[in-house]
């Protein structure tokens, strides 16, 4: 991939701190940066600041297995996914940099109906086969930051994320997708006593580029327009290409209460607004078609309230909600020859004719009890969550809605051994749909065998009960590496997951397995 040696320069400057941080092991380091700074998780780069561990860097692999009928319509029944991570951080003076570079090979199996990467997901400008395939996958994933304390007041921070990846099958139509996305977040907090106001703001691009080849002509094969609720066009497969060009914005404003890592109460409080824009526009520079054009916004918000109750007991109580508005433009467009021969599109309506509204909250409490040095020795957590999504097509009136609630329990114990410590963990949640309507009688009758395969399916799948369980444990042992401290860890889990029952064209039951090994120095 000709982006490589672009990550690992960037990594070289963004992400010094990996590099650099070889002090002490950090047992369950990312549980005692949560606990440690309220803020963790916020929208704002300035929240590297007040992480209680600035000195670490952490290496990891892992594979994870998935298989089982019960998934999205545009899931593969099977895949095999191997991932590699480091990441780190480091505190030099007034400066607190943090990075990491993740790298996914994922193979899914009789995957089909989605042949995009990086494409929102709420995004009804899908292009798509029927026909089941493996898709082999490929990304990147690198992000850097660094925040800056000139003064007592005041910090300034910039953060960088550089997404790339590419994703393709060997079966006809062969597509061949390539993507990219590249995010900048700058941000500011200015502190006064215990209070701390900070806003931050979100730019971000996307570029993507799908490629059909059929290598069997003597067959005749297809790709689908999707325009949403399973209005398509279909066209010659045949060296068929599709552009996606996006621009995302967005801007958060925090309020941090007593963000240190011994307050008795703290509270962090963000509200967030985010814009969106993707364009799907086929064919080469002499052939333009405009596929659609999405156009997204959501406004959200999240509240963390934290209870030291003495100095090994922890109460975090999470509430948080979005509303999301998505609008699918569609053109209409004729065709014409130029002077050259070259076929072109000219635009001679356009309108908003999908609409969606997707309303999602989420209320959560996690207790933690500690050990006397401050590392976790019991956490439970509880959270649920409700989701109301409404799409409508405004020509032929066609509609559908459900509403989902969810509801996961888990609790994680460790227990201290003479050279080590084992952390297991159980989880269980279950899935509800309370309620689902679907009305496509008014769609044209052109349309009845894709609202057969794909729309009902992909309804029924988005809004099948279930119910589900899983469990994990991981050995952690002290070591010294040419001199450093560091922590080897050693980790396996599963799931299991199994629908109330069996959707139309979707099987009843889902199940998962994964190993982790690395060092943590």
């Amino acid at each position: 991939m000709n982006h490589r040696l672009k990550i690992m320069l960037f990594l070289l400057m963004s992400g010094t701190a990996v590099l650099l941080a070889q002090d002490n092991p950090n047992y369950d380091y990312q549980d005692r940066q949560y606990l440690g700074n309220i803020a963790y998780g916020s929208s704002n780069p300035v929240s590297l600041h007040y992480m209680p561990i600035t000195d670490l860097a952490d290496i990891h692999i892992s594979y994870r297995h998935k298989d089982g009928e019960f998934h999205l319509i545009d899931q593969g029944n099977a895949s095999n996914l191997w991932e590699g991570s480091f990441s780190g951080m480091k505190k030099i003076g007034k400066v607190t940099f943090g990075g990491s570079l993740v790298y996914h090979n994922l193979l899914e199996k009789d995957s089909r109906w989605n042949n995009t990467l990086f494409v929102s997901e709420n995004n009804p400008f899908i292009i798509a086969d029927s026909l089941r395939s493996d898709f082999s996958t490929e990304t990147f994933h690198l992000d850097g930051g660094a925040a800056f304390q000139p003064n007592e007041k005041w910090i300034l921070a910039l953060k960088a994320n550089y997404e790339v990846g590419s994703s393709a099958t060997q079966k006809d139509p062969r597509p061949e997708i390539k993507g990219m996305r590249f995010r900048l977040t700058p941000g500011t907090e200015y502190s006064f006593g215990n209070h701390g106001i900070g806003v931050s703001a979100d730019i971000e691009w996307l570029s993507e580029e799908v490629t059909h080849t059929v290598v069997k002509t003597t067959t005749k094969q297809y790709v689908f327009l999707f325009q949403g609720l399973g209005v398509y066009e279909a066209r010659d497969a045949v060296g068929y290409r599709r552009k996606y060009n996006g621009t995302l914005w967005g801007a958060q404003i925090q309020y941090a209460f007593n963000n240190t890592p011994d307050a008795v109460i703290g509270n962090f409080f963000q509200f967030a607004y985010r814009g969106e824009t993707e364009d799907a526009t086929d064919g080469n520079h002499a052939e333009k078609y405009k596929g659609g054009k999405y156009i997204g916004t959501s406004f959200s918000f999240q509240n963390r309230l934290q209870w030291r109750r003495s100095s090994n007991t922890v109460h975090n109580f999470t509430l948080s909600a979005s509303s999301q508005d998505v609008t699918g433009r569609w053109y209409t467009q004729q065709q014409s020859t130029d002077d050259a021969g070259n076929l072109i599109y000219q635009v001679i309506n356009e309108s908003d004719n999908l609409q969606a509204h997707i309303l999602d909250a989420s209320a959560g409490y996690r207790f933690d009890r500690l050990f006397h040095d401050g590392r976790p020795c019991f956490q439970g957590e509880l959270k649920a969550s409700l989701v109301n999504s409404e799409t409508k097509n405004r020509i032929y009136g066609a509609k559908e809605t459900y509403t989902n609630t969810l509801v996961d329990i888990s609790a994680t114990k460790r227990f201290l051994l003479k050279k080590g410590q084992i952390s297991a963990n159980l989880n269980t949640g279950v899935c509800m749909n309370l309620e689902k309507s679907i009305s496509l009688a008014g769609m044209p009758t052109s349309y009845s065998l894709i609202m057969e395969r794909y729309t009902r399916p992909a309804f029924n799948a988005a809004t099948a009960g279930y119910w589900q369980g899983g469990a994990g444990v991981t050995y952690s042992l002290p070591l010294s590496i040419l001199g450093y401290p560091s922590v080897m860890e050693i980790s396996v889990d599963g799931f299991y997951r199994r629908t109330s029952e069996k959707c139309h064209d979707i099987g009843s039951d889902r199940y998962g397995t994964g190993a982790r090994f690395g060092f943590i120095f």
